[in-house]
């Protein structure tokens, strides 16, 4: 619920309209999702949906766009992506990884 409503303000801000219910509306919206920041990505649409009724972009088409998760080791520097979140590094073992990519939340289009 957290990640659809942080969504839903940066998409309200975006679009300039302060009163959530009133002002410009926005038709369509692409935003680029980190793998790492959701475990449902269908589920996230229907919170969104939910709580986007009564504001400025009730009516507005969302794609959404995942972008992969991937880390680097921060011991021998292998950069790997992962299906899910890993500890350790599959080249070394080290557990000293840092994500390099799949933790962002941007708003790439808005109309």
């Amino acid at each position: 619920m957290h990640l659809a409503q942080d969504i839903l303000h940066k998409v309200i801000d975006k679009a300039g309209t302060r009163d959530e219910g009133r002002g410009t509306r926005v038709t369509y919206v692409k935003i680029k999702l980190g793998a790492a920041r959701f475990t449902h990505l269908d589920e996230l649409k229907e919170l969104f949906s939910q709580i986007a009724k009564g504001t400025a972009i009730e009516v507005a088409r969302i794609d959404f766009e995942v972008i992969p998760l991937k880390a680097i080791c921060s011991d021998c520097r292998t950069d790997f992506a992962a299906a899910e979140l890993r500890l350790d590094c599959p080249h070394c073992g080290s557990t000293a990884i840092k994500i390099s990519s799949g933790n962002e939340l941007l708003i790439e289009e808005l109309e």
